[in-house]
């Protein structure tokens, strides 16, 4: 790879991590790239020095970006199988969008399964 080459790839990296971290400002994620570039300006073997600036300029722009905590979402029941009327509240048209849904998701893990799909009339 010539020196040349290496410079494109590494204005490839600063672009690939501008869309990544769009919350960053492209003068600090330049300036970062450019750092860990510097940082390997002095190996010998330069065919994987843009992989490893960008692995090492990744991390620290991680670093920079504030973290949102998580909430873990529970799951819905699954709905039995003979059930006619998943809640008091749900009826007709959305009973059957529930059922859809369910059956698309077993489908998903499953794909051999097949649930029935039946309208509850409303009572």
């Amino acid at each position: 790879m010539t020196h040349d080459e290496e410079l494109l790839h590494i204005d490839q990296v600063i672009d690939r991590l501008d869309s990544r971290f769009p919350d960053l400002p492209r003068e600090s994620i330049e300036q970062v790239v450019r750092s860990a570039h510097e940082h390997f300006a002095t190996g010998k073997v330069r065919d994987f020095v843009p992989l490893l600036v960008e692995r090492l300029a990744r991390e620290k722009l991680q670093g920079l970006v504030p973290v949102v905590p998580v909430v873990p979402v529970e799951p819905e029941a699954a709905p039995k199988a003979g059930s006619e009327v998943i809640a008091s509240e749900v009826a007709g048209a959305e009973v059957i969008a529930r059922r859809r849904s369910w059956a698309g998701w077993l489908r998903g893990w499953y794909p051999d399964t097949r649930l029935p799909i039946a309208a509850a009339a409303p009572e």
